[in-house]
């Protein structure tokens, strides 16, 4: 995330914290798993 503007950025994070979680940034290939909290590709590849 990046903040170009003069003013404070505020966001706002949701998810259960359960072990099987699984985060997905849809809009680039990345995501990570609770069981282990490595960021890889959707293909599984590390980054």
């Amino acid at each position: 995330m990046i903040n170009r503007s003069e003013a404070t950025a505020v966001y706002l994070e949701m998810g259960s914290r359960h072990w099987d979680d699984l985060t997905t940034c849809s809009d680039i290939d990345m995501m990570s798993a609770n069981t282990d909290g490595r960021f890889v590709h959707k293909d599984g590849t590390p980054y």
